[in-house]
């Protein structure tokens, strides 16, 4: 790769950014578009005649100049105010970012101060020009590990760095486990009485014997003769559908009138009460749509008088029993002697719950991971030759092939063009081809029936990483057919870490470019939120003109954002000793996550669930799983370059990072697993002692009744939909907003 492609693509991609970063801070200024950058703050009445130091309807020139304010804002609160204001999960993500930002400084200072000189001092590219042109390598290709001669004893310092980067990784990696446990531990501790802390939620309950039972019959007599001193109440969980159609229209006319309400009388236009408007008298829109709220609400009360016939009960139950220790023996013990009956596990928190999906027979829920890995799996083939095709933009002669003469003499034989193409078009189409995958395998993780929106974003997350690390690495760096590179390996296993090593240094300069598209370009624009952005412009100017702030608020994507960032940390440890060139490209890129998402969370994300941090042990694994590919990497890449001592001196280091994993797994991961019956016993002594038990048994009660019984309010004086999804019980603190 010459220098002046990279220059190219960086000044694509750093222009971008800027433009995107500017356009952001001048944007945030203005208080039609608070509703898009504050909208945590603004969905809870607050401050919501002051944004940026503005009055609703200021103006001023300088809110049209842009800067850099939100930066230290960002930066300035610390840990602990974003674990009172976003909970455990947001702070896990953003220790995912400090803990990249160190291991890659390690890294960098290892690279630029030791290892580019080393490799750029080293003659073995000038003395063998043949290989340099089939290969067609340029300048900056002096500064990898493809310029040290064979057999060189400068090899022996890359070893040593693979050492020293191996180590620093499980030092860091350690650091980490280590202090988010003792977040999850202080969360589980200090946590208010929450209804899923008493809570287990019970599947493939078996039928009665006797036919005039129900299944919550055959609950009730279980509990109460196995579990006669904890158990308090159970809560079924029904078929449907029929009524959630019913709810939801409910809360789409709820919404309307909320909204019509808003209006002045002036512009709310009369309508005809007949069919479509087409005919009757004419009325309010708000009395029409308070009648047909009344006609849906009559339904709704309707259908819940029916819905504890038997035929509509499922066998699956929330069960809430007297203490946290009733509910942890309860929940961490096998139930019956058939292990396929009785099944018990945590209770997600209720707002966490996907009420469809706990309709699924558990018997199903095999059969369904199945399908899932099956079309997962199918994705990734119909994926492979796409990405492959955009492959082929980075070889220009190639394309040409296939371009019409006039193209390739009077466009592409232009240098800044050919530069474009060849430098940032593929790295361009690959991020927006990937842009739909998340969506994909979110849906075939909630296709798998697991019962919690947050478990469904952890599988859509592990499948996102597979695709990104099985499939776009093996494309870009194997550049065959699955079919063949299957048989290739399936035939001769031990050349996989040489096969490796010989293709992975060669696409080097495609994820550098990569990097810069997908991070420097994508992180500017995550902040802008110009989906929102623009959905808010339309709002203001189509539907409402009076109300420009947006209705509902939204949670941070982990399954879209954790893949992309693992997947950057597969390529720093992959090229850290490789190719040090890319570690400043990813630092900057990690650097501005950690920026720009401390801001998301702080006043636009709003968390959807708490989960204490469940995200870490698979960030970890994962982690572990792409330095033990560096490693069998340098074991072939020694071998490769004519030092076969230092490649069989490499082989410890893999299973050196298993037992490392193992002594994490064995000393932190049953803290994320189990709740140990030692804390719930002292946290129910202080509910004993305080005399707050009853009024705890009393407030979680009901917190799992079916959504479909619950009492309908009728209320449209607020927003309903608003009002539904911010959590009752979260803790938020509120940052000031920006001046």
């Amino acid at each position: 790769m010459e220098l002046v492609e990279l220059a190219t693509s960086a000044g694509i991609n750093i222009g971008l950014a800027i433009l995107f970063f500017a356009l952001y801070s001048v944007f945030r200024k203005q208080h039609a578009n608070a509703g898009v950058y504050f909208t945590r703050h603004l969905l809870r009445e607050r401050q919501r005649m002051k944004v940026a130091g503005e009055e609703k309807d200021s103006f001023s020139l300088e809110s049209l100049v842009p800067s850099a304010g939100w930066v230290k804002r960002a930066w300035d609160p610390i840990e602990e105010d974003i674990l009172k204001s976003s909970g455990v999960d947001a702070v896990v993500f953003l220790r995912v970012f400090i803990f990249c930002m160190r291991f890659l400084m390690i890294c960098t200072i290892v690279g630029f101060g030791i290892l580019a000189p080393l490799n750029f001092t080293d003659t073995y590219l000038a003395d063998n020009p043949s290989e340099k042109e089939e290969h067609s390598y340029g300048t900056l290709e002096k500064l990898t590990i493809l310029n040290i001669s064979f057999g060189s004893m400068r090899l022996w310092i890359h070893f040593g760095v693979l050492y020293f980067i191996s180590l620093s990784a499980y030092a860091l990696l350690y650091i980490e486990f280590k202090h988010i446990t003792n977040l999850r531990l202080e969360y589980l501790a200090g946590a208010l009485p929450q209804p899923d802390q008493f809570t287990v939620l019970v599947q493939s309950i078996p039928k009665p014997e006797n036919e005039e039972l129900s299944y919550s019959d055959n609950v009730d007599y279980f509990f109460r003769r196995f579990h006669p001193i904890e158990y308090l109440s159970h809560h079924m969980v029904y078929k449907s559908s029929h009524v959630t159609k019913l709810l939801n229209e409910l809360e789409r006319l709820k919404l309307k009138i909320f909204e019509l309400k808003q209006k002045p009388p002036s512009e709310r236009k009369p309508r005809r009460a007949g069919f479509c408007g087409l005919f009757g008298p004419l009325v309010d829109p708000i009395e029409l749509h308070m009648e047909k709220l009344e006609d849906v609400h009559r339904q709704v009360r309707q259908c819940q008088m029916e819905f504890r016939q038997k035929k509509k009960e499922v066998p699956t139950a929330f069960v809430t029993v007297r203490t946290r220790w009733g509910a942890a023996v309860t929940a961490q013990t096998q139930q019956s002697v058939n292990p396929m009956q009785w099944v018990t596990q945590w209770a997600p928190e209720p707002r966490d719950i996907d009420w469809p999906n706990m309709e699924i027979p558990y018997n199903q829920i095999f059969i369904r991971k199945i399908v899932a890995a099956v079309l997962a799996i199918a994705l990734t083939f119909i994926y492979y030759p796409i990405v492959l095709g955009v492959k082929v933009l980075e070889n220009l002669d190639t394309v040409k092939k296939y371009l019409p003469q006039v193209v390739v003499d009077n466009v592409l034989n232009i240098p800044a063009v050919s530069f474009f193409v060849q430098g940032y078009v593929p790295a361009l189409l690959l991020a927006v081809i990937l842009y739909i995958c998340p969506s994909i395998f979110f849906s075939l993780s909630r296709f798998e029936g697991h019962p919690s929106v947050s478990h469904q974003e952890r599988k859509a997350s592990s499948k996102m990483f597979s695709l990104l690390a099985g499939n776009i690495f093996l494309a870009a760096v194997l550049s065959g057919s699955l079919i063949s590179i299957s048989e290739s390996f399936t035939e001769d296993p031990k050349s996989i870490p040489r096969r490796l090593a010989e293709a992975v240094p060669k696409q080097a300069n495609f994820f550098i470019t990569y990097v810069m598209t997908t991070g420097w370009a994508g992180m500017p624009l995550e902040i802008l939120q110009s989906g929102s952005l623009v959905l808010n412009f339309l709002k203001r100017h189509t539907v409402d003109k009076n109300k420009p702030l947006l209705d509902q608020v939204y949670s941070l994507p982990y399954y879209r954002t954790l893949p992309t960032v693992l997947f950057f940390v597969l390529l720093g440890l992959v090229y850290s000793i490789i190719n040090p060139l890319i570690l400043p490209f990813l630092l900057i890129y990690f650097i501005l996550g950690y920026l720009v998402f401390r801001n998301q969370i702080l006043h636009v994300y709003e968390p959807a669930y708490e989960t204490g941090g469940q995200y870490w042990p698979e960030i970890h694994s994962r982690t572990i799983g792409c330095i033990v590919f560096m490693q069998v990497l340098f074991i072939g890449m020694f071998s490769l370059k004519g030092l076969k001592s230092a490649s069989f001196a490499s082989i410890p280091l893999p299973f050196l990072s298993w037992l490392f994993h193992e002594h994490c797994r064995h000393r932190f991961l049953p803290i994320f697993h189990n709740f140990n019956l030692e804390s719930t016993m002292k946290k129910d002594l202080v509910d004993e002692e305080s005399g707050r038990k009853d009024e705890v048994l009393n407030t979680i009660r009901d917190a799992y009744l079916h959504p479909a019984l619950r009492y309908v309010d009728l209320n449209v004086d607020q927003n309903s939909k608003t009002q539904r999804l911010l959590p009752e019980s979260s803790s938020f603190v509120e940052p000031d907003i920006p001046v």
